[in-house]
């Protein structure tokens, strides 16, 4: 019976010992990463507020802070969307298009854009079904026909004359 009472205070201290370590948890292997996200989001705040172009050179901290946001956090999905957004905007620009609109090619002479008009006209008379609806629309795509062929008639290519025609109007 004095064995019992002997070990007694061992186990009790034991216990004890254990029930302390017990709250004493040291988190999760992996930081949350929530405090780097923070610090490198609040200097891509303050580069998109002052405006600093995608090219400075302190857009690479920024890159750097959110790459130190562990792989396994919550955070790190939107630590790689500001990272890619960042380094899409560092890319090169697509080249400009080698014709402007307007300049030169199809769509840009006069008969073009009657032939478009004349089209959109021949679209909605076709969707319109009430018929005295379609008669003003009849009237204009007739109309709009007639300037078609007018103008066709007088679209040359450049360097092939057109002075055939004398001095009838456009």
């Amino acid at each position: 019976m004095w064995t019992v009472f002997r070990r007694f205070p061992a186990t009790l201290s034991l216990g004890v010992g254990l029930l302390l370590c017990a709250g004493c948890d040291s988190g999760p292997l992996r930081p949350s990463g929530a405090q780097e996200f923070q610090d490198a989001d609040a200097k891509y705040n303050a580069l998109v507020t002052q405006g600093t172009p995608p090219s400075a050179p302190a857009w690479d901290a920024v890159i750097a802070e959110f790459e130190e946001v562990p792989q396994g956090s919550k955070a790190r999905p939107e630590a790689d969307r500001r990272i890619a957004a960042i380094r899409t905007l560092r890319g090169a620009l697509p080249p400009r298009p080698l014709a402007t609109p307007g300049a030169t090619g199809p769509g840009t002479s006069e008969a073009d854009t009657k032939r478009a008009a004349c089209e959109a006209l021949a679209k909605k008379l076709g969707q319109t079904h009430d018929e005295p609806a379609r008669v003003p629309l009849r009237k204009a795509l007739d109309q709009c026909r007639e300037e078609l062929v007018r103008l066709e008639s007088h679209n040359h290519p450049p360097g092939e004359g057109g002075d055939e025609h004398g001095n009838e109007p456009h």
